[in-house]
């Protein structure tokens, strides 16, 4: 099973970080399909191209996941960080959820906070998995890019808002994030969440982090497009980011467990 969930989330359907104006457009139309129906629903979007891609995904790292056979775009997930130089000091949760007392928490510079999380409501039908599973898994899967971004940058604390059943699935994954507050109503009640990083690189279940070492060798062995893409990021730069270092690690130790690679990093 382990094998099974591994080649559908790489070669079945593959994650990208989101970097050029394509992949910005595939992300738009991916959140119109999904979220922007959704929140359409409970509140009236004024500006809508701001909702798909505005202010705070500039201070973020997108990520899309494709079906590889068809080559559709099926989901998308936003890593929004915090550093000294971002204009926003605030995660979502406490912008757009109205969150209270965290941020002595959001404070601890870089943190991140999981959010715009998406899959299509139609998803390619799966030979031997039901529709049901199949999007497990591949939630599963877009939570993988939380653990291998969590190398190239070294946040101090990863933030979700969610729901119970959400935070069920992870928990079962190994990936147990601490209630922080009261349930708030955001688009139904979800609940604020913390984890920190050790905890969430040395408690997740196994078959989670082989697919996030996956991704991060990926770009490890072609850095050429991330590095670009941070010399030209306005609240990044190379310093921020680890792809030297893991370009240095994965070089002298191709095998390096997950272990040593948090202890190195």
């Amino acid at each position: 099973m382990k094998n099974d969930i591994f080649n559908l989330l790489t070669q079945e359907y593959q994650l990208k970080l989101v970097i050029n104006q394509n992949d910005i457009s595939e992300l738009k139309d991916i959140r119109s399909r999904t979220l922007l129906k959704v929140y359409e629903k409970q509140a009236h979007i004024e500006d809508v191209e701001h909702f798909l891609y505005n202010q705070d995904d500039e201070q973020s790292f997108n990520y899309i996941l494709t079906h590889t056979a068809s080559n559709s775009v099926v989901g998308t997930i936003r890593l929004y960080f915090l550093n000294d130089k971002t204009p926003l000091q605030q995660i979502p949760m406490q912008i757009y959820g109205k969150v209270q007392d965290i941020q002595h928490l959001v404070d601890q510079h870089p943190v991140c906070e999981i959010s715009r999380l998406a899959l299509a409501r139609e998803l390619p039908k799966h030979d031997t998995l039901s529709a049901l599973r199949l999007r497990t898994y591949l939630t599963i899967g877009l939570f993988s890019t939380v653990s291998s971004n969590i190398f190239l940058y070294k946040y101090k604390n990863v933030f979700s808002i969610m729901e119970p059943a959400l935070h069920r699935l992870l928990t079962r994954q190994g990936v147990d994030f601490k209630c922080i507050g009261k349930g708030v109503e955001y688009f139904g009640e979800r609940f604020p969440h913390i984890i920190s990083r050790e905890k969430l690189i040395t408690k997740t279940n196994d078959a989670l982090l082989d697919i996030s070492m996956f991704y991060l060798k990926e770009l490890v062995s072609n850095p050429k497009n991330f590095i670009e893409y941070i010399n030209n990021h306005p609240y990044l730069s190379r310093d921020d980011v680890m792809i030297e270092k893991l370009i240095d690690i994965f070089k002298t130790k191709p095998d390096v467990t997950v272990e040593e690679l948090l202890r190195l990093t």
